[in-house]
């Protein structure tokens, strides 16, 4: 099962959640780190609640649990479907990659 990540559109809540995580040891300039960032954020953990997906909340945002690559699409049409803006980007832009 793999994680991805959801976090609420503010700059601070990015900053939060990755400073959670830990970088690779061969970290330099190219460090990606995907998820879901979206405009309401606790709406769009009690969708993904109420839709049966599994949760592992995190300083900064959550952590969606997934079985396979397409509930990828899955996760962004049930916010689309209802309405919560919706963007899979990377998250990991706010460090500095000098």
């Amino acid at each position: 099962m793999a994680k991805i990540a959801l976090l609420p559109s503010d700059i601070i809540s990015r900053e939060t959640y990755i400073s959670n995580k830990e970088l690779p040891n061969d970290y330099m300039g190219d460090f990606t780190l995907m998820g879901f960032v979206v405009d309401n954020y606790h709406e769009a953990v009690n969708l993904l609640l109420s839709a049966g997906y599994q949760v592992d909340y995190q300083k900064g945002g959550t952590d969606i649990l997934i079985e396979a690559p397409y509930h990828l699409l899955k996760v962004r049409d049930l916010m689309a479907a209802n309405n919560i803006c919706c963007e899979f980007s990377d998250i990991a832009d706010t460090l500095y990659q000098a």
